[in-house]
């Protein structure tokens, strides 16, 4: 998936929160394939650079799977657009 589409995609899982607004806890990276990325919906492959996001306790999903590419889309949307 390109970067566009990707960010059309989490932008959607935001606007309907299935994404989470909130800053994550503790990224972890890591080449593990066979998920699939929370945000974009591709699977990821063994050779992609995926994070484990953990979150605060309280914070739902408590973490996300991101390829990272997703992940830095992600951030970025976070940053630029309130949560509503």
């Amino acid at each position: 998936m390109n970067s566009f589409a990707a960010t059309l995609v989490i932008r959607e899982r935001l606007r309907q929160h299935l994404l989470p607004h909130h800053e994550p806890w503790r990224p972890q990276g890591e080449y593990a394939g066979g998920c699939l990325c929370d945000g974009c919906g591709e699977r990821i492959t063994s050779a992609q650079a995926s994070y484990d996001v953990d979150f605060a306790p309280g914070v739902t999903p408590q973490s996300l799977r991101l390829l990272r590419e997703c992940l830095e889309i992600w951030l970025c949307e976070c940053q630029s657009r309130p949560l509503s």
